[in-house]
Formats: C-alpha cells, sequence, structure tokens
C-alpha cells in the first residue's frame, strides 16, 4: 500500500472499526503514514498493553485484554524469576510474544530463551512452560484459540 495525493482514502477505513485523518483534514494524536498525518480513533476495539502490566508475589499474574468464543488475547507478566509450572491446554494452541525481557521457554521437548520480539507457539495438547531466566520483569502478549472455558 503506498501513500497518494489528495483524496486518497485508505482501505484501512472499509476494513477496521477506525477513522484515518489527512493531512488536509482535522486531527487528534497524530502520527505519520507516508506523507499523511494520520490519527486513529479506535473506540471499543481498543486497549493499551500498559494498561494491562502487573505483577504479584505469589504467583506469575495473568490479565485478559480481549475474550470472544473464538479467541482468548492475554498478557503474562514474571518477575525475575518467576516461572509457570508445565502445562498444557486440551483443544486449545497458545502463542506467547515476548514485549519485554527474557525467558527460557520448554515446548514438548524443545526449550530456546527468548528475547523481545520473539514469538513462541505451543501447539494443542503440548506440554509447555516458561520461566523468567532474566534480571528484568518478563512481559508477554499472549494468544488462545479456540478460548478455553
Amino acid at each position: 500500500m503506498h501513500a497518494g495525493g489528495p483524496g486518497f482514502e485508505s482501505p484501512l477505513l472499509h476494513q477496521y472499526p477506525l477513522f484515518v485523518n489527512q493531512l488536509n483534514r482535522k486531527t487528534c494524536n497524530a502520527g505519520h503514514y507516508g506523507s499523511f498525518l494520520v490519527s486513529v480513533t479506535i473506540m471499543k476495539y481498543h486497549t493499551t498493553l500498559a494498561n494491562h502490566i502487573n505483577f504479584r508475589n505469589d504467583r506469575v499474574y495473568k490479565g485478559t485484554l480481549f475474550e470472544s468464543m473464538h479467541m482468548l488475547v492475554g498478557i503474562d507478566c514474571l518477575a525475575p524469576g518467576q516461572a509457570q509450572l508445565p502445562h498444557m491446554h486440551a483443544g486449545h494452541d497458545k502463542m506467547y510474544y515476548v514485549q519485554q525481557g527474557q525467558g527460557t521457554f520448554t515446548v514438548a521437548d524443545e526449550t530456546v530463551v527468548a528475547n523481545p520480539g520473539d514469538v513462541i507457539w505451543a501447539p494443542a495438547d503440548t506440554m509447555h512452560h516458561v520461566a523468567n531466566t532474566g534480571s528484568e520483569p518478563l512481559i508477554m502478549l499472549i494468544t488462545m484459540a479456540p478460548e478455553p472455558r
């Protein structure tokens, strides 16, 4: 997709519940898309990850950002030294996206040290676990599908 001239309408306007304002229109908080100054209003389909970060001394913190009949999107926060016990999800795939920190992930018999930007997934019915092996908090965006009920 490329930025067009005056009158350019982003395909995003028609695909998602948001409003994109071009440079020649009024803007609120603005960023840049090509030569356009862009403002995005997302209403009820939006949250900020930072609003969900939390930690507990007694266990791993888990928060839910979004939940439907088809999918769960959440956040897992582990303080240095904290770990999830090995577990599996019957019939549910799980994905971890490392936002901050460093963790050691084991899925089945494979172990990897993951850093910010890394994605780890555990297929349904597969044993997995994660430990914060770094010196700073480990913050991960997680998804599960279908949503566990």
